[in-house]
């Protein structure tokens, strides 16, 4: 009797101990599947991520055409095509597009009235956009430096 009692406690504690492994197994499963998907966002974040030198390169762009509109002269079409075509991370791309869209057709009809406002405002529109980069530069330098 007492070899049957222990051959019911021996598999019943096979029984537990095989359920226990499926469940671990599940879960290692599970938990490989989210590292790997964190790993694919993190490279993907750092692919499409803006670098220093990207806000850079703008933000001088911005600064010559600022000083061009400011003295007058129309900004060259070939200075305004690398800003349009990378469009910003963030929902304000609409207005970006449009202020840099807005002063290549006002600066081209020289000697109207309407061309000496449209250089203002787009003059106005382009120190925002600067003053924008530089608050986002300073945004993601606090960043890197709190990881």
């Amino acid at each position: 009797m007492s070899l049957d009692g222990l051959r019911a406690w021996i598999g019943e504690v096979e029984r537990k101990l095989g359920m226990r492994t499926r469940v671990f197994l599940v879960l290692t499963v599970i938990a490989i599947g989210v590292g790997a998907a964190a790993a694919y966002l993190a490279i993907d974040a750092r692919d499409s991520s803006v670098s220093k030198d990207d806000v850079r390169e703008l933000q001088q762009q911005l600064e010559t055409r600022i000083d061009e509109v400011a003295a007058g002269a129309p900004a060259p079409a070939e200075e305004a095509e690398p800003i349009e075509p990378e469009p910003p991370p963030e929902p304000k791309s609409g207005k970006k597009n449009k202020g840099s869209g807005g002063s290549e057709s006002s600066g081209g009809a020289s000697g109207t009235p309407d061309s000496a406002t449209g250089g203002a405002e787009s003059a106005t529109e382009l120190q925002e956009l600067v003053e924008e980069a530089k608050r986002r530069k300073a945004e993601a330098e606090t960043k890197q430096a709190g990881e």
